[in-house]
């Protein structure tokens, strides 16, 4: 079944041309808030706060190491969510020929 919640959670979350600026920045690494923070204009407590903003709604994962905390791209749950997508105009079809 679809959870409109997670989806709405999910494209609010790429939304943001910076959290999708983050995702290519972290496309294959693993990277921890300086690093990314390196390649923007921004603060660290903003990158930070975009970095949040990712992982709650999934997209990326985190793990602490001694005192960094490295982030990176949840790919199979990314794929997941836009099949999901992908398939939302099919259900309809499907509701359609009944």
């Amino acid at each position: 079944m679809l959870d409109q919640n997670a989806v709405a959670t999910f494209l609010t979350a790429i939304g943001d041309p910076i959290r999708l600026q983050i995702l290519f920045v972290l496309r294959g690494a693993r990277l921890n808030v300086g690093e990314v923070a390196a390649q923007f204009k921004l603060s660290r407590p903003a990158i930070s706060h975009h970095l949040k903003v990712l992982k709650d709604a999934g997209i990326v994962k985190s793990e602490k190491v001694g005192q960094e905390v490295f982030y990176w791209v949840d790919k199979p749950y990314i794929v997941g969510e836009l099949r999901t997508l992908a398939d939302i105009p099919e259900s309809y079809i499907k509701s359609d020929d009944r």
